[in-house]
Order: C-alpha cells, then sequence, then structure tokens
C-alpha cells in the first residue's frame, strides 16, 4: 500500500481533515491536498522529521509510512 493511501485511510477512520494532519506535520494545508490527491511527491523516504509527525498524529508506529511505497504523481 502507498503512502498517500495509507494516510487517505487513516484520516478517514479516525474522522480527521488534512488540515489537522498539515497542522501536526508543520506543512501546508495545500502540500497534503496535492500529496493525497497525487500531485506532489511525498516527502523522500529520508524526511523522518515529518513522517514521524504525520504517524504520530495518525496514531501508527512511528517507521510504518516512510516503509510505504511512495505513491505516483499523476501528470497532467
Amino acid at each position: 500500500m502507498d503512502v498517500c493511501l495509507v494516510i487517505k485511510q487513516r484520516l478517514e477512520e479516525l474522522g480527521l481533515e488534512q488540515k489537522d494532519l498539515a497542522s501536526a506535520a508543520e506543512v501546508t494545508e495545500s502540500y497534503i491536498s496535492q500529496m493525497l490527491t497525487r500531485k506532489k511527491l511525498p516527502p523522500a523516504p529520508d524526511r523522518t522529521d515529518i513522517y514521524e509527525k504525520m504517524a504520530k498524529f495518525l496514531k501508527l508506529p512511528s517507521d510504518s509510512l516512510p516503509k510505504s511505497p511512495r505513491c505516483n504523481v499523476l501528470r497532467s
């Protein structure tokens, strides 16, 4: 399962919104939106600072997100 799908599903399961994740990860809501709609790549696997914040907020193991395959960006 790719990072984008994991994040989308977890937000839905927890009843949370993209803006909540953006705040917790200290990134813009636009960045989260673009990442989840595959218009922007998720952070590189070595950006553990962002992934740790996202995982903590989503109540996932801290190393689970960077180990997920990265989602592909849709080209227009």
